[in-house]
């Protein structure tokens, strides 16, 4: 009895023991996110986590990443549906349609959750006054309805917000792409010119309150349309319906297949880049990947190979396509 009842006063004795090593640990952990954050000084906010992962590796080398915090979205903003997105219901209505159209940014936000747009609205609300913001982006539909977003979600924000126009920056340096414009997408810049700009321009420029005001309304006005995708044109987002880059696809196939024989397929991978060269836009590959099925599915393309895997299938214009 006496050996039993010390056997369990024993096994007590180790639960509080390692109950009280966890909350140490979860304490110690605790200490060192506080004080990593007391550091801080900058809260940079970008749209996609490719793009945090570049900005990172750059702070790194320059010496930089203590003091600077990175927040990234995961969503692409140029497609799908924006209404009420700063609500359960509106992300969850997002949701569904990604489902259905663009698989692989549905995917995705399954995967990552920190970034997801209910994590993300919880943290730029969270960030405090004495941090100064830094919201990076370019000239896209995807970033330009990012930024606008973002400085909706802040607006209750007291201290300035600044922001960084990368192809803005390209173009008044005078460093130019290939085709001699300034890359409209982050992704597109070489490594050194970025490192520069994040060197030189790191701090943002400060936005000015009638700006700040203006991107707000702008949002309440794109998240008030029913569009299904945006494009960046002169400008400014301008929405349209789902198959607004049809033509675009249609005649990208058309493009290619010039090279071949006339019954020659063209591979679907290379199909989504031409794609991206000729509309100059930053859209999902999963959701152009859809509308040329839509595309097959109406009778203007024909494809071999496997479905829905962009590197096994290839398509070439049905000859009874009104669209060719």
């Amino acid at each position: 009895m006496h050996h039993a009842a010390g056997e369990v006063w024993g096994e007590q004795q180790a639960s509080e023991s390692m109950y009280r090593l966890l909350e140490e640990e979860i304490e110690s952990v605790y200490k060192q996110q506080m004080q990593a954050e007391e550091l801080q000084t900058h809260v940079h906010v970008v749209f996609g986590l490719s793009d945090a992962g570049s900005l990172k590796v750059v702070l790194s080398r320059l010496g930089k990443r203590e003091e600077n915090k990175v927040l990234a979205f995961n969503d692409v903003f140029s497609v799908g549906p924006i209404t009420d997105l700063h609500t359960t219901e509106g992300q969850q209505h997002r949701q569904m349609w990604l489902m259905e159209h663009d698989k692989d940014s549905f995917y995705g936000n399954l995967v990552n959750q920190e970034h997801q747009i209910m994590r993300m609205i919880e943290k730029l609300r969270n960030i405090q006054e004495n941090k100064t913001v830094v919201i990076w982006f370019a000239d896209n539909a995807h970033d330009q309805t990012g930024l606008r977003f973002a400085l909706f979600l802040l607006r209750e924000r007291k201290a300035p917000v600044h922001i960084v126009n990368l192809t803005k920056i390209l173009e008044e340096t005078g460093s130019y792409g290939e085709k001699g414009k300034a890359p409209f997408a982050q992704s597109l810049i070489e490594y050194e010119k970025y490192l520069d700009i994040v060197r030189d321009y790191g701090n943002g420029f400060l936005l000015d309150a009638n700006q700040r005001e203006q991107y707000v309304s702008e949002w309440i006005e794109l998240a008030g349309q029913d569009h299904l995708i945006r494009l960046w044109e002169q400008g400014k987002v301008i929405g349209g319906d789902e198959n607004q880059l049809d033509e675009v696809i249609i005649q990208s196939v058309i493009e290619m297949q010039e090279g071949v024989a006339a019954d020659d397929f063209v591979k679907a991978g290379e199909v989504l880049e031409r794609v991206m060269e000729n509309s100059q836009q930053l859209i999902s590959y999963s959701y152009i990947i859809n509308r040329i099925w839509s595309l097959v599915n109406d009778g203007h393309l024909i494809f071999k190979g496997i479905p829905n895997m962009m590197h096994q299938f290839s398509v070439r214009i049905s000859k009874g396509s009104f669209l060719a």
